[in-house]
């Protein structure tokens, strides 16, 4: 009897634990692909550091709020399938996590635009959660 007590209490413990660093920075990203598909520019941008910088196009947090607005009116619908994601965590409260995307924007059932990008992206450890504080990215194919 004592054993099944303390393997439930292991389990309601492990269920109660708190996601481990790699895995919350995938949620991160999981949480921002599903915000561009509904829209959601308060979501999207949740994780984006105050002084987060895009040294791509040379974008702040502000620009990437800008940019966001244009695209959600420009399409009806954003998709962004993101995959091969590859975390590294370091010893200063600091990762980096690369992956591969695959956006697309229409209005209709199938996409009218389309690109694959090999992305970049730094993080820092707050107080409470990661935070984005980098991207790079470089498109791989389309337009």
């Amino acid at each position: 009897m004592r054993v099944l007590l303390l393997a439930a209490l292991v389990v309601v413990l492990a269920a109660c634990a708190r996601p481990d660093d790699e895995t919350r920075i995938r949620q991160h990203i999981d949480s921002m692909t599903s915000a561009l598909a509904e829209a959601n520019q308060r979501a999207f941008m949740a994780p984006l550091a105050e002084d987060f910088s895009a040294e791509t196009w040379d974008l702040d947090r502000r620009a990437v709020q800008l940019l966001l607005m244009r695209e959600f009116r420009t399409h009806d619908r954003i998709r962004a399938r993101v995959f091969d994601i590859d975390v590294e965590l370091f010893e200063d409260g600091r990762a980096q996590a690369s992956f591969q995307a695959v956006l697309t924007g229409g209005s209709g059932l199938l996409p009218e635009q389309g690109s694959w990008y090999r992305v970049s992206t730094g993080w820092h450890h707050s107080d409470a959660d990661w935070e984005l504080i980098s991207a790079r990215w470089e498109r791989v194919a389309g337009r």
